[in-house]
């Protein structure tokens, strides 16, 4: 056989061997198996106010007046609530529509507070915070705000956890005269949102 065949039969036979080896019928064992009844079911979200309406009702305030008043926040959930958001809303009721821009919102003064104890002087339990102080109509105005870390006592507040807050709304005296007030009102609703805490691994 000459040369030049014997090389290309070599070339042949490696190639049969290259073939073999990347796309043969070899029969490999393997095993499999499942891991089922995965799942992903998100938590709620729900927190309750009690009482859930009519934390002030006061009749025949005048300037110079003060009400306190306290209201429970219960998380009612699954899920931890890791910040408390308020934002107020009302209607005011000018009864001789003498008011002008100057409705009586604008005198009616909002304070969160350490405690209901009376024995503690007003100056000692009004929080420090920009909010405190502000008028419904400033904080209406504000639109959503945190009260969590200073109007609450708690960082987080867990499911089935409750947590008492203290208010307080002065009707402010401005010393002047304000009998264009005389017989309105304010309806007012406090509007409470939770929100979770941060993602983490589970």
């Amino acid at each position: 056989m000459s040369l030049k065949k014997q090389f290309a039969v070599t070339l042949a036979s490696v190639g049969l061997g290259a073939a073999l080896i990347g796309g043969g019928t070899f029969a490999w064992f393997n095993a499999t198996s499942e891991i089922k009844d995965n799942t992903f079911a998100a938590g709620k979200m729900e927190i309750g106010a009690t009482p859930a309406e009519s934390v002030f009702q006061v009749e025949n305030m005048k300037p110079g007046d003060w009400f306190e008043r306290t209201f429970d926040i219960t998380n009612t959930g699954t899920i931890d609530i890791n910040k408390l958001l308020m934002s107020v809303d009302y209607t005011v009721a000018d009864k001789n529509g003498d008011n002008g821009s100057d409705d009586l919102d604008n005198h009616l003064k909002v304070y969160w507070l350490s405690s209901a104890d009376p024995s503690i002087p007003i100056s000692e339990r009004v929080i420090v915070h920009p909010l405190n102080g502000k008028s419904l109509k400033e904080l209406k105005d504000s639109g959503q705000v945190d009260i969590s870390s200073w109007a609450t006592k708690l960082l987080t507040l867990p499911p089935d956890t409750t947590d008492r807050i203290y208010m307080g709304i002065e009707f402010a005296d401005d010393g002047n005269d304000q009998n264009r007030f005389q017989e309105d009102s304010v309806n007012l609703t406090l509007k409470l949102e939770g929100k979770q805490t941060a993602g983490e691994p589970k």
